[in-house]
């Protein structure tokens, strides 16, 4: 009965639609009607502000780590840990609460490989941050910390399962990216 709670908990902490709320205290809008419509923190970045943008983050992210932990609090181990990682970025794309529409899932993503490999997510993640202010490009930031990650996972000796569930949270992420935005830099919503 545990395992059930645990992925339905996981799930909802993702579906939390932390832009849509943030940005509708910070304007009184929908987040789903400003810019190219996406309810994630890039959007609110781009169409709304920087410290909207800082505030859906951390919660983006923290859903992605409270849904590890409570696997592991719960007593689960790695595999039921990385099943609730990827049920929080797919709550997180098609939130319940939202009609089964949400973002791409990588703050998400990046809140669970925090839980799971910090030691690699956290170098990961301060070379991400410096790339971005170099370049200017959040983008090339973004990937290049994430591409990372798996790299310096494996490199740390963490376990082989830990490595293929850090590869399965991206491959998650990109693909749930490449059909929101495709293979264009614009980010822009296609037709329905």
């Amino acid at each position: 009965m545990t395992l059930p709670i645990a992925f339905a908990v996981a799930y909802l902490l993702g579906a939390i639609p932390t832009s849509y709320i943030v940005v509708y205290l910070f304007t009184g809008r929908d987040i789903r009607s400003i810019g190219n419509g996406n309810p994630g923190t890039m959007n609110v970045w781009d169409n709304v502000g920087a410290v909207p943008a800082v505030v859906v983050g951390l919660g983006d992210v923290g859903k992605g780590m409270a849904a590890v932990s409570v696997a592991y609090w719960l007593g689960f181990g790695d595999v039921v840990a990385i099943s609730c990682g990827l049920l929080a970025v797919v709550g997180h794309d098609y939130s319940i609460f939202l009609h089964f529409h949400g973002g791409n899932g990588t703050a998400a993503a990046v809140g669970a490989l925090f839980a799971l490999v910090p030691e690699a997510t956290m170098p990961a993640a301060a070379i991400a941050v410096g790339i971005t202010v170099v370049t200017r490009s959040k983008r090339a930031g973004g990937l290049v910390g994430l591409l990372l990650v798996p790299a310096l996972a494996a490199w740390q000796d963490y376990p082989n399962i830990l490595v293929v569930g850090v590869i399965a949270l991206l491959t998650v992420v990109a693909l749930k990216i490449i059909r929101f935005e495709g293979f264009t830099p614009a980010r822009t919503r296609p037709p329905r």
